[in-house]
Formats: C-alpha cells, sequence, structure tokens
C-alpha cells in the first residue's frame, strides 16, 4: 500500500510545494518517517517520506549533498524540508543536490505539523489496505462460486483473473491453466517438482524469485503426498491480498479434489462390512444387496482372491490403491492375517498377481469363476489353493483352476495322515535304497506317476521293463501291498509327495 507525491500535494490542509527533483515517475511513499539524524540510513528500509527540519546542518554545509545521497541510497520516495524552525527556506545546496540524485524534496510550511503529514499518508494507506481486505472477500466469494459451478478450470481462471497473473494446478496426471498462453509454467513447475523428487519439502509451500518475477507454489491435498500444487506467477514478491487468495484457493482445490477420495472410502467401508456378511453367508441368493452386485461382472460371475502375509495391512492397501487407479470399487475383508477380496469373474490371474503388493512373505490364492451365490465356495477354493502357494511351491499365487492333483495336500488332516503312512512306506523304501545302493523308490514314483503304464515308466528310468518289473515286485513284498489295487497306488502315490513337501 503506498500514496504518491502528486496526491499528496492536492492535501490542501497539508499546504505542501515540491521544490525539488522530479516531478514525474516518481517512487510510491509506503511510510513516513520523522527524524533529526544527520544519518537515518540504517533506520530506513526504502520507500518512505523521511520529514525533517535540518537541525543538524548549516545552510552552506558540504554535509547536506552527503546527507541527500545517504536517502537516495537507502531507496528514500521523499524528504519532507520543515522550514520557519531551523531554516527558514530550504538549503540551495540541498536543492541542488537532490534534483542531481533524483530525490523528489517538498516543502513543509511550519503552520503544518509533521504529525498531520504522517497521520494523512497513514490514513490512506490503512485506507488501501481496508479496501484490498474487502476486494478479498468479493473475490473470495467469486472464486468459490466459481469452484462450485466450474471445478478446478473455474477456480484456476477465477483466481488469474482477479490477481491479474498467470495460475496453474498441476496435478499427477491433470492440469489446469489461465490464460491459456500460461502452458510453459505448467512445464516449469513439474520440472522444479521434479527436482524436489519426494522429500519431506516437496509437500510444503516454495517461490522461486528473479528481478521482476516471483513464481509461488502451494501444495493442494490433505495426506502427506501433494494430490497436486496450485502455481502463481506475479510481477514482484506476492501481496499480501495475493497471498490470501491463493491460500483460500488451494482450501477450495483441496476439499474440490477430496471429494472423491472421501466418498471412495465411504464407500469402502460399506463394501467393507457388506463383504464380511456375504462371505460368512448371511446374504442367500436371493437377498444380496445391489451394491454387492458391483462386484460381480457383467454376467454375474466372481472370484475371490485371499492373501496373507507378515502385514497383511499392505495388502489391503495396495488392492485399494490399484483400484482406485483403475476406478473400480473394493469389497474386501480384512482378518486378522488375511485379507479376502472378491475380483469380477473375469478378471484373470495376471490381474490378481498385480493387485498384489511386493512382499517376500506374500502367499496367495485364486478361485475359480462362480456366480455370486457362490462366493462361499469360491472363497474355500481361493483359501485351499493360497495353502498351496504357502507349502513350498515357487510361485507366490496359486490358481484354483491349474493346483488340480495338488489340492488334496492342501488340506492339513490329510497331510499329516499320510506322512503317518509315509513313515511305513516311503521312508522304508528310503532306508532300503541307501543301505543297497537301490532305486525302488524313484522306481515306485515312476511306475505310479505313469499310472502303471510299464514302457513309460522304464523309458523314464532309462531301465529295461523287466527290470523295472522286477523292482516293483521287490517293493510288494517288502511293503506286503500289491499294486495292482487302484487305491493301493493312490495312497502310495499322495505319500511321496506329501513326503516331498515336508523335506
Amino acid at each position: 500500500m503506498s500514496v504518491h507525491i502528486p496526491w499528496l500535494l492536492t492535501q490542501k490542509h497539508l499546504e505542501l510545494t515540491q521544490r525539488g527533483g522530479p516531478r514525474v515517475g516518481t517512487a510510491p511513499i509506503a511510510f513516513v518517517h520523522a527524524t533529526e539524524l544527520v544519518d537515518p540510513s540504517p533506520w530506513l528500509s526504502g520507500g518512505e517520506l523521511v520529514l525533517t527540519t535540518g537541525l543538524g546542518f548549516e545552510a552552506d554545509s558540504a554535509e547536506l549533498g552527503v546527507y541527500v545521497r545517504r536517502l537516495r541510497d537507502a531507496g528514500v520516495a521523499c524528504l519532507g524540508f520543515g522550514t520557519g524552525l531551523s531554516h527558514n527556506r530550504i538549503p540551495s545546496l540541498l536543492l541542488a543536490e537532490a534534483d542531481a540524485a533524483g530525490l523528489p524534496v517538498l516543502e513543509v510550511p511550519f503552520a503544518t505539523p509533521f504529525a498531520a503529514v504522517v497521520r494523512t499518508v497513514m490514513n490512506k494507506i490503512a485506507e488501501q489496505e481496508y479496501e484490498q481486505v474487502l476486494r478479498a472477500a468479493q473475490v473470495q466469494t467469486r472464486i468459490t462460486r466459481a469452484a462450485l459451478r466450474g471445478g478446478v478450470d473455474a477456480l484456476v481462471k477465477e483466481l488469474a483473473i482477479a490477481t491479474s497473473t498467470e495460475v496453474a494446478y498441476i496435478g499427477v496426471r491433470t492440469e489446469a491453466v489461465h490464460p491459456n498462453t500460461a502452458h510453459a509454467l505448467v512445464a516449469e513447475a513439474r520440472e522444479i517438482l521434479a527436482r524436489r523428487g519426494t522429500s519431506a519439502s516437496a509437500t510444503s509451500s516454495m517461490s522461486v524469485s528473479e528481478p521482476g518475477r516471483t513464481l509461488t507454489m502451494q501444495p493442494v491435498g490433505l495426506s502427506t503426498t501433494a494430490a497436486g500444487h496450485l502455481a502463481m506467477v506475479t510481477a514482484g514478491p506476492v501481496t499480501g491480498v495475493e497471498q490470501v487468495l491463493l491460500g483460500h484457493a488451494v482450501s477450495l482445490l483441496t476439499l474440490e479434489l477430496e471429494k472423491p477420495a472421501r466418498l471412495r472410502a465411504e464407500q469402502t467401508r460399506l463394501h467393507t462390512v457388506a463383504t464380511a456378511l456375504l462371505l460368512d453367508g448371511r446374504f442367500d441368493a436371493h437377498s444380496v444387496p445391489d451394491y454387492l452386485v458391483d462386484a460381480a461382472d457383467a454376467h454375474g460371475r466372481i472370484r475371490v482372491l485371499t492373501a496373507t502375509a507378515d502385514r497383511s495391512v499392505e495388502i489391503a492397501r495396495r488392492v485399494d490403491e490399484r483400484s482406485a487407479a483403475l476406478g473400480r470399487d473394493v469389497f474386501l475383508r480384512h482378518d486378522a492375517a488375511t485379507v479376502s477380496i472378491v475380483l469380477k469373474g473375469d478378471d484373470d490371474a495376471e490381474f490378481a498377481e498385480w493387485l498384489l503388493p511386493e512382499h517376500p512373505s506374500l502367499r496367495a490364492g485364486l478361485s475359480a469363476v462362480h456366480s455370486l451365490s457362490g462366493v462361499m465356495t469360491a472363497a474355500e477354493q481361493a483359501r485351499l489353493a493360497m495353502s498351496l502357494a504357502a507349502s513350498g511351491r515357487s510361485e507366490r499365487l496359486v490358481d484354483f483352476g491349474t493346483a488340480r492333483g495338488s489340492l488334496v495336500l492342501a488340506s492339513e488332516p490329510v497331510r499329516r495322515a499320510l506322512l503317518t503312512m509315509a513313515v511305513s512306506t516311503v521312508n522304508r523304501l528310503a532306508a532300503h535304497d541307501a543301505a543297497h545302493g537301490g532305486e525302488l523308490l524313484a522306481s515306485l514314483r515312476a511306475y505310479l506317476e505313469a499310472n502303471g503304464q510299464w514302457e513309460t515308466a522304464a523309458a523314464q528310468l532309462g531301465v529295461h521293463r523287466h527290470t523295472l518289473r522286477g523292482r516293483i515286485s521287490r517293493i510288494e513284498d517288502l511293503l506286503d501291498v500289491d499294486l495292482a489295487s487302484a487305491r493301493v497306488r493312490a495312497e502310495l502315490l499322495l505319500s511321496i509327495l506329501a513326503s516331498d513337501g515336508a523335506k
């Protein structure tokens, strides 16, 4: 806020007269300082109207020139010289030096108190500040209306017009700018943000200044990671009003951008409760709520993905983040160590893998495709498939549809029974081979996996079929079993597979 010399000269009650210095293009006056110091420059910051009676100077003192130059170097806007006390008129040497220095000089008559000059200037500046506050309030109202009616684009435009500046919103994947010719601002802002990286300071305000230009950037968003930044380019340092309007716009942008996030959070909470009820069998086929139908694909089909890890909360967070990026709702239940997610029937294992976080302890199972009413069967399939992944298989995600032949081993009671049986069968053969250098256990495995086909099993072992027949006969004698029985063969093969998993 400031006043100019021509306005000050029009204040008739002050009776001021300009006696020296330039009469046009003068600097604005932002403050009035009365002092009789010979060197007041240490207490000046620029833009002042300095008032003095010249008490410390003789009319012909060479120090007058030094005094004027000190004021000029300190950025003083104007010198007001009071006459009728120390000097009846302004010393001609001072006026000559002021003309040379380009410093305006006003004569303050004896009848005009310095306090009257101070009060007049400061009252005018106070009026300007009040007018700016009123203007800021009016602009805030317009910016609010713009945000309500037109969202981010309208808000950016209204702020730029109200402040006569360039304004841009720079989001992760979106941007808005006004005027349209200011697209270079977006590129500049993104470059600055890229240099700052993901440090803690990346979510704080920043300002980049150069002569005649200041770029100010404010983070937008409530989370520790900013949703975006609002950038404004001003012709100089940001004024108080511009700062207020920029802050107001940031608040409105935050509310505008957080609305979808808050709505999604509420929907996710609802879906979490409903999914838990669904997986617990609380809904029958005819009473599934409409909002759970959205979990299925266009044909009403679903799959269940169940996963566990040391920090299962990371699974839920990752699934929510990735689903949000696709604009998809999340239907999950998070127990103490397990997360179950209801996926669409047309989601494949590759998509399920993409949803899950990278974690060394993570194991997951994916069910086959079912109707929504078959969700409990799907959940059981996913749990069984997950137990296979956790039992030593190389892949961390097991698809129930491709795990046929291994599922019976996923049951812990069955595994224990098979391992008990293996003590008197598989272990006995292994001990015999170790003692006699034989290959009875390998021969039995090949024979069983070949479904009793002599030629196939012998070829796999690299021996003649008669040799294999001899070994199988020896096995039957050692174990006292009849391998012609399909049940016996099945039990022995499962015992071998259970023993493999226990190693």
